[in-house]
């Protein structure tokens, strides 16, 4: 409500406050003169149209006079106060200059440095009339109301289930011993005992790398809540599931790590081809399983034991979870969608990074990798990111990611329908 002042409370106000008086003031008798203005008109249309038409006009175009008087002077106080504040502000730079003068003359006898200068608005009073809702909303109000969250990405799964070797050596060495020549015998009194021998080869891998960095400005990182924290949170986790994807379907070529399915080679039936009247999914992990065991790389090789098998979403559902007996009985009970399951002591993954339709099975545990350069998060600048106030941060990390030559024959990498159809009776 408005409440009128006598001049001596007037001049006893400060500038800013008597800009406000003004303003309500004027709002105020502009109020009480439209006011007038409509109960004239509400008068006049009691009378006839005939009578009354030109006296309603003339009073509506006095009441957008007085709109439009209001109007303008709100911006002459706009514009005073605007003024006034610039002149605050410039005062305020002069006075920090004179503060920081013998800082300013150092830097400038060194020829390089930076110096600080903050300004702060006057302190004014905290009122609702504070918050505004313009039509050109800054996009960083959202953000604002509703902090970010980190981005949603899926951990890594596979990875632990390698065997994790510790290395500070670049070119990581490892020697494999294998039968050469000769064999025991059963050798008759006074007979001729055979020889035998071995060989021992030396073998190295070397580390690959792999990195990626994000861009960022100075005030992104101050406007936005938690950005630093969302930007290294995306970076790691990113960093992760392309080490894994690397380490699962990796070629090998060129920079590239040699992923375990690209180790992985055909499935050989053998003597277990056409011997099946039914196949099901169980059949094919079991005859994998046993193509492993009995494939050895020289005679009486200690058998590898196969104990993962992975394979898409879809072919986990197809397979599995939704497999039925003759009676419509789940066929495995213990598989449930999305979640791996453990038969006969082997475990069986979904893993989306398994193309549909291919089975991967095999003993992870001879699958190495070595953190020779750990994880690492670095801050820098491009080119002139320091003076545009723009900034990068690099994730990168260094690794070994191989499999012994004699370790090879552990795993196998191929077509469920393939393997199916070798086992199938014809």
């Amino acid at each position: 409500m408005f409440v009128e002042k006598t001049k001596n409370e007037f001049d006893s106000m400060n500038e800013d406050e008597q800009n406000k008086y003004l303003v309500d003031k004027k709002a105020h008798d502009s109020m009480i003169r439209q006011k007038e203005i409509l109960d004239a008109i509400s008068e006049q249309k009691k009378i006839s149209d005939s009578e009354s038409k030109e006296v309603i006009e003339r009073l509506e175009n006095e009441l957008k006079s007085v709109k439009d008087n209001l109007d303008e002077f709100s911006l002459k106080v706009q514009s005073i106060t605007e003024q006034k504040n610039s002149k605050n502000m410039e005062k305020t730079i002069l006075d920090s200059i004179v503060e920081n003068i013998d800082k300013i003359k150092s830097v400038f006898k060194q020829g390089s440095g930076v110096v600080d200068i903050y300004t702060e608005k006057a302190v004014d009073i905290i009122a609702t009339t504070n918050a505004t809702n313009p039509d050109g909303i800054p996009e960083l109000v959202g953000v604002q109301m509703a902090n970010p969250s980190n981005v949603n990405l899926k951990a890594p799964s596979v990875v632990d289930m390698m065997n994790t070797v510790p290395t500070s050596l670049s070119a990581y060495p490892y020697t494999e011993v294998v039968p050469k020549d000769g064999d025991y015998a059963f050798v008759a009194e006074k007979g001729l005992k055979p020889q035998i021998d071995f060989a021992i080869e030396t073998r190295y891998a070397t580390p690959v790398k792999i990195a990626a960095y994000e861009h960022l400005t100075t005030e992104s990182t101050q406007d936005i809540p938690n950005l630093m924290s969302i930007a290294r949170d995306f970076l790691r986790k990113k960093h992760d599931l392309f080490k894994e994807k690397g380490l699962l379907n990796g070629d090998g070529l060129g920079v590239n790590a040699k992923g375990v399915t690209s180790y992985g080679r055909a499935f050989v039936a053998g003597s277990m081809a056409n011997t099946l009247s039914v196949v099901n999914f169980m059949d094919v992990v079991n005859a994998g399983i046993t193509d492993i065991f009995t494939t050895h790389n020289y005679q009486d090789e200690t058998p590898y034991r196969a104990n993962v098998v992975l394979v898409n979403p879809i072919d986990f559902f197809i397979k599995l979870v939704s497999a039925k007996d003759a009676n419509g009985l789940p066929l495995y009970p213990t598989a449930s969608l999305f979640n791996k399951v453990v038969l006969g002591g082997v475990t069986i993954m979904p893993h989306e990074d398994i193309a549909v339709g291919k089975i991967f099975i095999g003993d992870l545990t001879k699958y190495n990798i070595t953190n020779y350069v750990g994880y690492t998060v670095r801050i820098g600048w491009i080119n002139d990111d320091f003076i545009r106030n723009q900034f990068v941060m690099v994730g990168e990390s260094r690794f070994h990611a191989f499999v012994k030559n004699l370790d090879k024959q552990a795993f196998i990498y191929d077509d469920i329908a393939v393997i199916e159809a070798a086992l199938q009776i014809p």
